[in-house]
């Protein structure tokens, strides 16, 4: 019988770093590492991989989740990127992980530099994934949408996602927030 590689999951690697088939977390839980673009960046690959699933199974409603929550949640970390100050900007009502604010000052800010249409239709699609999910719960847990709306739920019982639009939808929108960030980095 093969051996279970459970117990070697959390060791100590042996031989050099290169040769190493995963990660290294240092001070874990005790500070601040991850860079946030860059860890905004590998949200968006991973999510954009999980569309493919719920793709390759679009029989089982629940294979939606998966990438709806790491939409939800990619484009949380953007905004929060791109939003100086987003966590003293929110509004004393608004649950941490809200986005409708971010969206709100994201677009006023890109305004000044973008075409209307432009910032507009960004804004309703990012308003739009805001608004199936405005705590960051709905696709995270069985009853994640019915406590993410309690408050103000959906009017509209059946919403139909195109999953091949959403995947297009939010290449795009990742890479343009990439950009706007590049370009954020680099203005002094």
């Amino acid at each position: 019988m093969a051996e279970l590689p459970l117990d070697r999951v959390f060791t100590d690697q042996a031989g050099g770093d290169e040769n190493f088939p995963g990660f290294l977390l240092v001070n874990h839980g005790k500070s601040q590492l991850a860079d946030q673009k860059a860890l905004a960046k590998a949200y968006a690959q991973t999510c954009l991989k999980a569309i493919d699933v719920g793709l390759d199974d679009l029989q089982t409603s629940e294979a939606a989740y998966p990438a709806l929550f790491l939409a939800r949640h990619t484009l949380e970390l953007y905004l929060k990127g791109l939003v100086a100050d987003w966590d003293k900007q929110r509004p004393k009502t608004s649950n941490r992980h809200a986005i409708d604010y971010l969206v709100d000052i994201l677009s006023a800010e890109l305004k000044q530099d973008y075409h209307d249409h432009e910032v507009a239709a960004l804004s309703k699609f990012l308003t739009q994934i805001s608004m199936i999910d405005p705590k960051s719960m709905a696709f995270r847990y069985q009853d994640g949408a019915i406590v993410s709306l309690q408050d103000a739920p959906i009017d509209d019982p059946e919403i139909w996602i195109n999953f091949q639009h959403l995947k297009q939808s939010l290449s795009l929108t990742f890479e343009a927030l990439d950009r706007i960030w590049t370009k954020r980095i680099s203005t002094p």
